[in-house]
């Protein structure tokens, strides 16, 4: 998405690299996409540190790209072994390990099964008994090792290695989406309970396991202190889920005297009134819900477990106690039509939201959708750089491509260019940060307009 987007620390690989320095192995990190490196800075990067291994972490929508900065560090450095991990791996290894680049595979959870494949490797064992890795035997034949159990008590890892992070200001969420610099992006909690169709949940699973609230304290002094952090976006899946958990975080907070916003993610069943009142109260002031369609039976299809009369319920309360919204919508679900489509249009201008982002449905491999695509419409694995939720490889029976576009398009502009929104938009602008803020939204703002022009 570009500045728009904004950019996020990539903390699963921040966190594997703290893990092995535990255990003795120097590590490095480069964030090739945040640094905006070239070809040749990728090179210098690799041959000043020398490293015996690399490893690349990615997503379905990111391993064309992963792919190629393998092949070009294989062709340069032969001798050094490159280990993919990351979400496309674990959901689809048969897949992302048919390329020759990538040496070894690592399939859900990272930290554990890291360091035994390194262990491994440096001492000259053999790996066939480590388990959550991919490889191919002497034959070249491919072998999954099966799955590690997933880490039960999360306050057993450090925390992610912030230091090897060349300047923490590189990372900030899009320009509406904070109040105050630095900003940094935390993960308290891994796994998530719910069972929607369009995730793929391969990586961290189902099984809801949590940091202590003294843990996940200890760690914002510890940003307060060292790289003096002003704002936190909680980026766990279901951040709310767990109350007790977070009332006990913010009376430790309190308790040190400690303010500061936050923002995080959420879901329409987990708050009511009080329970938003006291986020608003210790700091919160933006939370972005998933809300997916604004049809019944589309939420029902897609085991989203949510109701439209809670979701108009609960996005008022927001407005009431001025907690800003985002609300995520997909189009293109399976069973989709026009009228299911024109429904959640307008249901997303029906209910006092800031702000929407409109995707169009990909189902990714390792989600219950992947596996039943066939049985709802067509979907097109020819390329896998086109999984962006951006570009439709899925397209429901009796749609086409250009219709998901157009939707997709004229929700955009019908929620973004209503007055009240362009106010609050251009309000922002003469507040700190507006430059920066002027400057990410002019390019989507230029295209708004001309498609609103168009309609005209």
């Amino acid at each position: 998405m570009g500045s728009v987007g904004g950019e996020q620390i990539p903390l699963g690989i921040y966190y594997i690299a703290a893990y092995l320095r535990t255990q003795g192995f120097v590590a490095a990190v480069t964030d090739a996409e945040a640094l905006k490196l070239t070809e040749d800075d990728i090179i210098k990067e690799i041959r000043d540190f020398a490293p015996g291994f690399v490893g690349i972490s990615s997503t379905t929508v990111a391993f064309h790209r992963a792919l190629t900065t393998a092949r070009l560090i294989k062709e340069k450095f032969p001798d050094v072994l490159i280990i993919l991990g990351g979400p496309h791996v674990t959901s689809n290894y048969e897949h992302a390990m048919s390329f020759e680049a990538f040496d070894y595979g690592v399939v859900g959870e990272g930290e554990a099964t890291v360091l035994e494949l390194l262990n491994a490797l440096y001492e000259g064992r053999p790996v066939a008994d480590i388990k959550g890795i991919v490889y191919r035997d002497t034959n070249g034949k491919l072998l999954n090792t099966g799955r590690r159990e997933y880490i039960q008590d999360l306050d057993t890892l450090p925390y992610p290695a912030f230091d090897l992070i060349s300047d923490i200001n590189l990372y900030k969420p899009p320009p509406s989406n904070y109040k105050t610099l630095p900003v940094v992006n935390m993960i308290t909690s891994r796994g998530c309970p719910s069972g929607c169709t369009f995730c793929d949940k391969n990586i961290f699973g189902r099984m809801y396991r949590k940091r202590s609230a003294q843990n996940v304290f200890d760690e914002i002094m510890y940003l307060w202190e060292k790289y003096r952090i002003r704002e936190i976006a909680f980026v766990d899946d279901t951040f709310l889920v767990n109350k007790q958990r977070i009332y006990d975080l913010f009376a430790l907070i309190q308790k040190s005297g400690l303010f500061f916003h936050w923002t995080c993610m959420a879901r329409i069943n987990n708050v009511d009134f009080e329970f938003l009142k006291f986020l608003r109260d210790n700091g919160c002031w933006n939370i972005a819900f998933g809300i997916e369609s604004g049809d019944e039976e589309i939420l029902k299809v897609i085991k989203k477990d949510i109701s439209l009369e809670k979701t108009r319920q609960v996005i008022g309360w927001c407005r009431t106690l001025k907690i800003k919204t985002k609300g995520f919508f997909i189009i293109g679900h399976p069973l989709e039509t026009l009228e299911t489509m024109n429904k959640t249009i307008e249901f997303s201008l029906s209910i006092p939201l800031d702000a929407v982002v409109v995707t169009i449905n990909t189902p990714i491999p390792g989600s219950p959708q992947y596996a039943e695509a066939h049985k709802y419409g067509s979907l097109d694995t020819t390329d896998w750089s086109q999984f962006n939720y951006w570009r439709p490889v899925f397209v429901p029976a009796g749609l086409t491509k250009e219709i998901l576009l157009e939707k997709q398009k004229e929700m955009y502009t019908r929620f973004y260019m209503r007055p009240h929104i362009l106010f609050e938009y251009f309000k922002s602008l003469f507040g700190r940060g507006g430059i920066q803020r002027l400057k990410a939204i002019l390019p989507s703002l230029s295209l708004l307009i001309q498609s609103k022009l168009h309609r005209i």
